[in-house]
C-alpha cells in the first residue's frame, strides 16, 4: 500500500470513531420543543366578566402548592381584583388558605367564608375558567386566566373604570329651602391602606360653581367619611363644611346618580356626575 492509500485509511477510520463517540439522541428528540409545564403553582392572570353586560376587570390569581408530607398536595390561593387597568393602584387583595382541588375532574375551589369573592373552576393545561362570585351580588360572572400571558379581553367589552378621577356634573334644587349651586364636580383618589391588602383609602373634593365650570366662581369643599362598596357600587360622601351629604350608585361606566342631603332640610334633590376622560 502506497503513503497516500494508508493515509486515506487512516482518516476514514478516525471519522468513524469520531461518530461513534457521538452522544445518542433519543428518537424525535432532535426536532421536539420542550413540552410546557402542567404544574399547578404560578400566577395567572385574568379576565373576570360581568354577567348579563359588557363590563369585564382584571386580575391576578397566584396558586401556591406544598406537599405537608404523606402524599397529600396541599394549594393555597391569592386573588387580587383590579379597578382600571393592570397597573392600576386600586385593588382588593384575598388570601385562601385551601383552595381544593378534585384530581379527577381538576375542578378547583377558591373560596372560605371570609372573603368576599369566591371562584369554582377547572384548571387544565396552564388555563383556569369558571365561575366568580361576591357576597354582595351572588354570580357575578364567567371568568378566564391564563399563565403566563393575559387573555384577550371581549371584542365588545367595556373595562371597568378606576374610582379615582374627577366627575362633573350637577344637581337639581327639588327642596324649597335649598339654593345649592347646581353644577358640581367631585374629585376622588384612591391609595392602598398600609396594613392591609384588601383595604383602599379614598380622599377628595366638591367643588360648588356659582359660574360656568372652569370658571374661579366656586367653593371647595373637602370630603369626609367616603364609603364605597366596589361590589354593590353604593357611593357616600360628606362635605366636612356645609353638613352635606351625596348618596347614591357608581356605574361601571363612571356616571354617578343619587341624592343630595343637607343638615337641617334633609333632602335637597337629585344629582348626577360623569367621570371625565
Amino acid at each position: 500500500m502506497n503513503f497516500l492509500g494508508l493515509t486515506r485509511n487512516i482518516v476514514l477510520l478516525l471519522a468513524v470513531a469520531a461518530l461513534s463517540f457521538q452522544p445518542q439522541t433519543l428518537k424525535g428528540q432532535e426536532s421536539a420543543d420542550p413540552e410546557p409545564s402542567n404544574s399547578v403553582q404560578g400566577l395567572y392572570k385574568a379576565i373576570l366578566m360581568h354577567e348579563g353586560t359588557n363590563f369585564y376587570q382584571y386580575a391576578n390569581i397566584t396558586l401556591r402548592t406544598i406537599n405537608p408530607g404523606g402524599g397529600n398536595l396541599k394549594i393555597s390561593a391569592n386573588v387580587r381584583i383590579f379597578f382600571g387597568g393592570w397597573d392600576s393602584n386600586e385593588f382588593l387583595t384575598y388570601e385562601y388558605d385551601e383552595a381544593p382541588l378534585n384530581l379527577l375532574t381538576r375542578e378547583i375551589s377558591v373560596k372560605d367564608a371570609v372573603n368576599d369573592v369566591s371562584m369554582i373552576g377547572f384548571l387544565r393545561a396552564n388555563a383556569l375558567s369558571g365561575r366568580w362570585f361576591s357576597t354582595i351580588n351572588g354570580y357575578v360572572g364567567r371568568f378566564i386566566a391564563k399563565k403566563g400571558e393575559a387573555p384577550a379581553p371581549p371584542e365588545d367589552g367595556i373595562l371597568v373604570r378606576s374610582l379615582t378621577g374627577q366627575y362633573q356634573g350637577g344637581l337639581i334644587n327639588s327642596n324649597p329651602d335649598s339654593n345649592l349651586p347646581e353644577k358640581i364636580t367631585m374629585t376622588l383618589v384612591t391609595t392602598q391602606d398600609t396594613g392591609t391588602d384588601s383595604a383602599i383609602s379614598i380622599r377628595g373634593n366638591t367643588r360648588l360653581y356659582l359660574g360656568e365650570f372652569g370658571s374661579l366662581e366656586y367653593v371647595e369643599l373637602k370630603l369626609k367619611d367616603i364609603q364605597f362598596n366596589f361590589y354593590s357600587r353604593y357611593l357616600t360622601v360628606n362635605t366636612s363644611e356645609y353638613g352635606l351629604t351625596y348618596k347614591g350608585y357608581l356605574a361601571q361606566d363612571g356616571t354617578f346618580e343619587g341624592e343630595v342631603f343637607a343638615e337641617g332640610i334633609g333632602k335637597v334633590g337629585p344629582i348626577k356626575l360623569t367621570q371625565q376622560e
